[in-house]
C-alpha cells in the first residue's frame, strides 16, 4: 500500500512539472546511455547526428521535445493540413511536414521552446535547419538558436531580420556549436510568435553533423563537371547504391547552375546530398537531401558547387538522377548588356514542375544595368500602350508599373480571371536596383494558364521563372532593374489567380 502511494506521488510530481521549464537539462533516454540514473551518462559523439536530426516526416518532435511555457507551442505540421488557415506556409524544400509554433484559438501571443536532450558537441560541430518566419510588422517575430552549458546560454542566430509581411520562402540557416573540447550542452530553439494572424514561426530539417562522425574526400577527388550541360546519377543508379559510399562532383566555370531532379530515393536522414554553393565543404551549405522526395528544380548564381553524397552501412535505396545546365558569364562589356544568356534549359520541364529559384539569400550578379523604358504594350487583347505610372497596388491586365515597392493582381483577383487573356506587367524599380518578386498567393489552371517571368523587358530575355497550377512559386530575383511578368490563359476553365508583391534591392 505504500509503495503504491509513493508512486502515485511520483507521477503526481512528473505530471506537475510538465511544460514548465526544468532548471536541470534532462538527458536522453536512448539504449546507448549506459544508465538514467548516471550522472556519468553521455552520448556518443559520433551518433550524435543519428540522434538528433529530424526532418519531421515521422510526425514526431522526437528526440525534440517542447517546454513552451504558455499558449504557444510547437507542434508538427503539415503542408495539407495548416493549423492556421489563415496563414498557411510555403512548401518545405523536402518533405510535406514541418514543426510550427502553434498558437491557441484566440491567436494568444508568446514563447515556444523546442529542447534537444544533452549530447556531447565536439570541435568543430555544426548545426543546420530550415527555418521560415513571417510577420505583420516588419522584425515582429523572431526565430533564435542558443547552446546552453550549465545554464549558461550563448546565442548562435537571432533571425528577425527575415520576419516581414511578404516572406513565403524556406532559408537554411547553420552555425558552428562554440567549443573547443568535447562539451556536454544543449540546442534550444525559442521562436517568439505574435497575436497577429499573418504571424508565424516554422522550423524544419534540423541536422547536428559531427566532425568525428563525417569524413569527405577534398574537391580535387571529385568528378568534374564542366560541360554546358548533362546528367550525373548516384553509384550503380538505378539499382542500389553501396553502403559507406562518399562521392562528390564539382560543376564549375559558371555563372549560373541549374539543378533539376528527375529520381531521389534515399534513407532519410541517414543517405544524404549536400549541396554547396562553392568548390568546397567550407562553403555556404543550401541544401541537406534525404528520403524520397523529388526536390524542386534549384536555380543558383553561382560560379561552382559541389554536391557531397554518403551514406551509412545500412539500407540502400536506388539513389538520384539528376540534369544540371550552366549558364555561363556573357563576355560582353556590361555596358552593353542587360541580362543573362537568353538559352532555355536543353531539357523540357513539366507543367507541374515551375521554373524558380530557391534562394536563401539574393544572388550575385555583374554590375546592374538601368532599363529605360518608359512606353510598352500591355496586352495583345488590348493594344493599347500604357504610360509610364507608380501604383502601389496593381489589377489590370499588364501595364508599365513603375516603384520603390507595390503588389501585382492578377486581372479580377481574387475572383475568377477571364480566359483568353494575354498580360503583361513591366515592373520597374529606379536605376541602380534589382527586382524582387514574392507570389503572396497563387492559383491557375494546371498546365493550361501560365505565369511567366522574365529577366528584362521582353519576352526575348532569359526565363526565369514558369509557373502554372497551385504550388506558390519561390522568390525570383533580377540583373537588372526591369522584369518583365507575362500572365497567358486558354480559352476555358479559370481559377482565382495571383498575387504579387515587388521590391527593389540592391
Amino acid at each position: 500500500m505504500r509503495a503504491t502511494l509513493i508512486c502515485w506521488l511520483l507521477l503526481a510530481s512528473l505530471l506537475a512539472n510538465v511544460g514548465a521549464r526544468s532548471p536541470v537539462l534532462p538527458k536522453f533516454d536512448v539504449d546507448i546511455i549506459t544508465s538514467l540514473d548516471s550522472e556519468d551518462a553521455k552520448v556518443d559523439p559520433k551518433l550524435v547526428r543519428t540522434l538528433l536530426d529530424n526532418n519531421f516526416e515521422s510526425g514526431t518532435l522526437s528526440p525534440w521535445y517542447d517546454e513552451s511555457p504558455g499558449y504557444v507551442n510547437w507542434r508538427v505540421e503539415n503542408l495539407a493540413s495548416p493549423s492556421e488557415a489563415n496563414s498557411t506556409a510555403p512548401k518545405p524544400a523536402t518533405g510535406s511536414q514541418y514543426v510550427r509554433a502553434t498558437r491557441n484559438a484566440d491567436l494568444a501571443s508568446g514563447l515556444a521552446i523546442l529542447r534537444s536532450p544533452t549530447f556531447t558537441a565536439s570541435p568543430g560541430d555544426r548545426v543546420s535547419f530550415d527555418f521560415w518566419i513571417r510577420s505583420k510588422r516588419p522584425e515582429g517575430n523572431n526565430l533564435e538558436l542558443v547552446w546552453v552549458v550549465d545554464r549558461t546560454e550563448q546565442q548562435l542566430v537571432s533571425l528577425s531580420q527575415f520576419s516581414t509581411l511578404s516572406n513565403y520562402e524556406w532559408r537554411t540557416q547553420s552555425a558552428v556549436i562554440p567549443v573547443d573540447v568535447p562539451t556536454e550542452g544543449v540546442l534550444v530553439f525559442y521562436g517568439y510568435c505574435g497575436s497577429n494572424y499573418e504571424d508565424a514561426v516554422a522550423i524544419d530539417n534540423i541536422f547536428v553533423e559531427s566532425s568525428t562522425y563525417t569524413t569527405q574526400a577534398p574537391a580535387s577527388d571529385c568528378i568534374v563537371l564542366s560541360a554546358s550541360f548533362g546528367t550525373f546519377t548516384s553509384p550503380n543508379y538505378p539499382s542500389s547504391y553501396p553502403e559507406n559510399a562518399n562521392v562528390c562532383w564539382l560543376i564549375t566555370g559558371a555563372y549560373s547552375i541549374t539543378l533539376q531532379f528527375n529520381n531521389f530515393e534515399t534513407e532519410t536522414g541517414k543517405d544524404t546530398l549536400k549541396i554547396y554553393l562553392g568548390p568546397t565543404i567550407s562553403s555556404e551549405l543550401f541544401a541537406d537531401l534525404s528520403g524520397s522526395y523529388i526536390p524542386n528544380q534549384i536555380t543558383k548564381y553561382t560560379e561552382s558547387m559541389l554536391l557531397v553524397f554518403t551514406s551509412d552501412s545500412a539500407n540502400s535505396y536506388a539513389g538520384f538522377s539528376i540534369t544540371y545546365q550552366i549558364v555561363r558569364q556573357s563576355t560582353t562589356s556590361p555596358s552593353t548588356t542587360s541580362s543573362p544568356p537568353t538559352t532555355a534549359p536543353p531539357y523540357t520541364t513539366p507543367y507541374t514542375t515551375p521554373y524558380t529559384i530557391s534562394s536563401t539569400k539574393a544572388p550575385t550578379y555583374a554590375p546592374i544595368i538601368c532599363e529605360t523604358t518608359t512606353e510598352f504594350q500591355t496586352t495583345t487583347r488590348f493594344p493599347d500602350t500604357t504610360k509610364f505610372q507608380t501604383s502601389t497596388e496593381h489589377s489590370s491586365c499588364g501595364g508599365l508599373i513603375s516603384g520603390y515597392s507595390g503588389i501585382i493582381n492578377s486581372p479580377n483577383y481574387p475572383y475568377e480571371y477571364e480566359n483568353n487573356l494575354d498580360c503583361r506587367y513591366l515592373i520597374q524599380v529606379p536605376c541602380g536596383y534589382r527586382v524582387r518578386l514574392y507570389f503572396n498567393s497563387f492559383n491557375t489552371e494546371s498546365g493550361y494558364d501560365f505565369v511567366n517571368v522574365h529577366d528584362g523587358p521582353s519576352t526575348s530575355n532569359y526565363l526565369l521563372l514558369r509557373a502554372s497550377g497551385t504550388t506558390r512559386p519561390s522568390t525570383v530575383y533580377s540583373s537588372s532593374n526591369e522584369i518583365l511578368l507575362r500572365f497567358t490563359t486558354d480559352s476555358s476553365g479559370t481559377r482565382s489567380g495571383w498575387q504579387a508583391t515587388f521590391e527593389y534591392y540592391y
